[in-house]
C-alpha cells in the first residue's frame, strides 16, 4: 500500500520547510511527496527549492485549494491520500496506525491532532473529541439527515485514491476548497474509520482560514455561504447515487446552526437566511444539540447554557457571549474556571468523545 503526501501551499513559507519534513518523516518506505505551490507571493519556493530530489515539487498559476490538490492528486500514485495542509505537520507513525485499521470500501481514515502554535510548541490540546465507539452505519445515517459528523480539519485524514478521485470527479468549480468537499463526500461514498491517537498537528496562527482572534462576522458569513455550496453538493451527490435526499439538512446540523444563530445575532440587517428570527434558531439549535448522538455530555450542557443566555440576555451583552464562544482567547477568567470544571466532569466517564 502505497501513501501520497500532497502538500498545496500559497504564501506559508515560514511553515511549508516543516511540513514538508514531517512528510518524509512518516515511517513507511513505500510513500512519495508532492508539493503545489499556488502561486506564492513569498520565499515559499526557494524553501521548497531545498527539498529538491526528495520531493516531487510544482509551480503553478494561482487557482485555489481545489485546484491545487487536483492538480497533485493527479500526480500521485498513491492508494493512501493524505492532503497535508503546509501549516500543519504529521506524526511519524500516522501511516502505521492508519494501515493497522484500513480496509476494503474504506473511504477514509481519521485521526486527532494536537494543537500547536504558531512556533510549533504543543497548546496541550487535540481535536477533535470523537465518540467513544465505532458504528459507520450509525454515522452515516446521521450524516444523511443532518450532513454532520465528528471530523478534523483536513490534515487529519487519510483518503482512498478511489474516494478521492470520484470525489473531485462531482467536486463544482463554485467551492475553491477541497477539504469541505471531500468531508461532506466521505461518510455516503465508503466507511470512515477512527484512529483516537493524535497522529498529526494542527498549527494555530494568525493567518489560519477560519480561525477567528475576535468576533469577525464577514467570516461567519463566509462560512454559512460554504454550508450552503456544500448542501447543494451533498443533494447532487445523494441524487447520483440513488440515495434518499433529506431535505434541508442544515436545519438540522448543530454547528452550521450555531454559526447561523450567531450571525443573526450579531448583524441582522446581512442575515443570509431571511425569516429567521432568534427563538426559532434558539429552539432549533437546542434540538439539534440534544438529539445529535455524537456531540459529548460536556458539550451539550455548554452549547445548551449558551443559547439560553444569548436568548434572554440583552442586545448589547450578546456579542461578547458570542465572542466568548466563538474566540477561545476572549473569555474572561471566571468562563475558562467553568469550562474546566466542566472538562472535569469526564472522570467519571459520561459520554464523551475520546
Amino acid at each position: 500500500m502505497k501513501l501520497s503526501v500532497i502538500i498545496a501551499n500559497y504564501n506559508y513559507r515560514d511553515f511549508v520547510g516543516a511540513a514538508i519534513s514531517s512528510a518524509l518523516g512518516v515511517d513507511w518506505s513505500d510513500k512519495e511527496v508532492i508539493v503545489v505551490d499556488d502561486a506564492s507571493t513569498d520565499d515559499s519556493r526557494i524553501v521548497i527549492d531545498g527539498f529538491q530530489g526528495k520531493v516531487a515539487a510544482y509551480f503553478r498559476p494561482k487557482s485555489n485549494q481545489l485546484g491545487a490538490h487536483i492538480f497533485g492528486f493527479e500526480q500521485s500514485t498513491g492508494d493512501v491520500i493524505i492532503f497535508l495542509d503546509a501549516d500543519d505537520l504529521l506524526e511519524p507513525d500516522v501511516m502505521l496506525e492508519v494501515a493497522r485499521v484500513w480496509r476494503p470500501g474504506v473511504s477514509k481514515v481519521q485521526y486527532r491532532m494536537n494543537l500547536i502554535d504558531s512556533a510549533g510548541a504543543q497548546t496541550g490540546t487535540a481535536i477533535p473529541q470523537f465518540p467513544r465507539t465505532d458504528d459507520t452505519e450509525k454515522l452515516r445515517r446521521t450524516f444523511l439527515r443532518t450532513m454532520g459528523y465528528t471530523t478534523p480539519p483536513g490534515s487529519g485524514n487519510a483518503y482512498s485514491r478511489g474516494f478521492v478521485r470520484r470525489a473531485f470527479a462531482m467536486a463544482p468549480s463554485t467551492i475553491p476548497e477541497s477539504d469541505g468537499i471531500l468531508l461532506t463526500l466521505a461518510p455516503i461514498m465508503g466507511d470512515i474509520l477512527t484512529v483516537r491517537r493524535p497522529l498529526a498537528r494542527y498549527r494555530i496562527h494568525a493567518t489560519n482560514t477560519w480561525l477567528m482572534h475576535s468576533l469577525d462576522a464577514a467570516k461567519i458569513r463566509k462560512r454559512l455561504l460554504q454550508d450552503r455550496q456544500l448542501a447543494l453538493l451533498f443533494a447532487s451527490a445523494l441524487r447520483q447515487l440513488n440515495l434518499p435526499v433529506a431535505h434541508d439538512p442544515l436545519n438540522r446540523n448543530f454547528n452550521h446552526l450555531q454559526y447561523r444563530f450567531a450571525s443573526h445575532l450579531i448583524e441582522p440587517s446581512a442575515d443570509l437566511f431571511p425569516g429567521d428570527t432568534v427563538i426559532g434558531l434558539g429552539w432549533r439549535l437546542m434540538y439539534a444539540a440534544t438529539t445529535y448522538s455524537q456531540m459529548p455530555l460536556r458539550e451539550r450542557i455548554i452549547l445548551l447554557a449558551w443559547i439560553i443566555a444569548c436568548v434572554l440576555a440583552p442586545s448589547f451583552c450578546r456579542r461578547n457571549l458570542i465572542e466568548w464562544r466563538f474566540v477561545a482567547i476572549s473569555r474572561p477568567a471566571v468562563i475558562r474556571r467553568l469550562l474546566g470544571t466542566l472538562s472535569s466532569l469526564r472522570s467519571v466517564r459520561l459520554p464523551h468523545r475520546a
